[in-house]
């Protein structure tokens, strides 16, 4: 009994410090949003340039992953990709990740009349 006090002890004390990390880590990606910020917009809304708020962090890491590779054609986005280590990825991914995902852009022409 002893034994499982303490293992549980262990795993209590071990979840306040993964989400200061995980504070931590969105504060930290804030931080280095503003170059991204500059055409993607933080609210969410899809002007011509994706939306990048509310992606699964696995999602966010592998598009950088893919422009930091050279798969995904964008010349921009392979400057930016190829100028951030695997901290910042994830630091950014966890921020963004924190977002609420923006309304989504109709592509459909607006009704006659509208």
């Amino acid at each position: 009994m002893r034994t499982s006090g303490l293992a549980l002890c262990g795993v209590l004390s071990i979840a306040p410090a993964a989400a200061a990390d995980e504070a931590r880590l969105k504060t930290y990606g804030k931080h280095l949003s503003a170059e991204c910020s500059a055409c993607h917009r933080i609210d969410g809304v899809d002007n011509g340039i994706p939306s990048i708020t509310g992606w699964p962090v696995e999602d966010f890491t592998a598009t950088l992953r893919f422009y930091r590779e050279g798969a995904r054609p964008n010349a921009a986005m392979i400057s930016v990709a190829q100028s951030l280590d695997d901290a910042q990825v994830q630091a950014l991914a966890a921020y963004y990740g924190a977002l609420p995902k923006g309304p989504r852009r109709s592509r459909a022409p607006p009704a006659p009349g509208k």
